[in-house]
């Protein structure tokens, strides 16, 4: 019983001397996603961040049902466009630790198609309301760059306020989408 009470007891302190080391450890990671993009419009963003030292970091992110922009957000029926960013992100703030105002330069590669309900009408002939359909393809490759501000609590959750541009390069349906896409981000993250 007294081998028993000495190891809890040596592990206890172990693991307390373990815990106030890892809290004074710069934090090197960070996983976050867009909830802007979950509600408005409906895509699921998953993010990578590796912070480096002096402010700097390199994001990785993905987003599953991707649109393009936020065209026919309120009309989107179904999309299966999958879409990988990559950015280098720089901190100006001089006195926090990748927090504060920053600019990325980014690239990005997305496939797939949007469908949305272009627009419905009532057949009286038939007796039934008709929607219509419309399917484009967002396949393509885009670079551009964002401003945004990100704020840490307890050096472990973050919240970012984002604004982005990008130009498509490539092939692209112009007729109905245009070369220059605008994006918007509320970003929850949390640091390890």
């Amino acid at each position: 019983m007294k081998k028993i009470f000495i190891a809890v007891m040596l592990l206890t302190s172990f693991a307390s001397f373990s815990q106030e080391s890892d809290e004074d450890l710069p934090k090197e990671h960070e996983i976050s996603s867009n909830l802007f993009d979950l509600v408005v419009a409906g895509s699921l963003n998953l993010n990578y961040e590796r912070l480096f030292e002096k402010n700097q970091s390199l994001f990785i992110g993905v987003t599953f049902f991707d649109t393009y922009g936020y065209y026919d957000a309120g009309y989107l029926k179904s999309s299966n466009a999958i879409s990988l960013k990559a950015a280098y992100l720089i901190y100006f703030s001089k006195d926090k630790d990748h927090e504060g105002f920053f600019f990325y330069p980014q690239l990005k590669a997305r496939t797939g198609e949007v469908v949305v309900d272009e627009y419905g009408y009532y057949d009286f002939e038939n007796d039934i309301y008709v929607e219509e359909e419309f399917k484009y393809d967002v396949a393509g490759f885009s670079a551009g760059f964002g401003l945004g501000h990100k704020w840490a609590f307890n050096n472990k959750f973050t919240l970012s306020a984002t604004g982005e541009i990008a130009r498509n390069l490539g092939s692209f349906d112009t007729d109905y989408l245009e070369n220059i896409e605008g994006r918007f981000g509320i970003i929850f993250g949390y640091r390890f």
